[in-house]
């Protein structure tokens, strides 16, 4: 179990489970489905009934499965993060890189043609 730090635990606790797992247990439907909500929302929350029989043996071959981090687990709750699924972190853009300067003949270039 990862909690980094207090924002992070305040921010689990308004997480809502995303899934909920029944008696049918670890199903390859279950790693679809999880896997599924990872791509899309990076965090989630899994969340085991009473009737269902969970270990901790499951939850890690789960998140290894499924290429995730284990960020918390406490009762049967469970919240997964996404890796970096494959992606280095050169090819990710950065999200406060300063505009790229544009020369002036690009600017007459893409004033004419409307391209750059």
């Amino acid at each position: 179990m990862k909690i980094i730090s207090d924002t992070t635990e305040s921010y689990i606790q308004t997480l809502k489970p995303t899934i909920w797992v029944g008696k049918n247990g670890y199903t390859d439907d279950l790693i679809t489905e999880v896997r599924r909500q990872l791509d899309s929302r990076k965090v989630i929350k899994i969340k085991w009934l009473q009737s269902s029989d969970m270990n901790n043996e499951e939850i890690t071959d789960l998140a290894r499965t499924v290429s995730a981090d284990v960020i918390a687990a406490r009762g049967r709750m469970v919240v997964l993060g996404a890796k970096n699924r494959g992606r280095s972190p050169s090819t990710v853009p950065a999200r406060n890189a300063p505009p790229k300067k544009q020369s002036a003949r690009d600017k007459v270039r893409f004033s004419f043609l409307g391209k750059k």
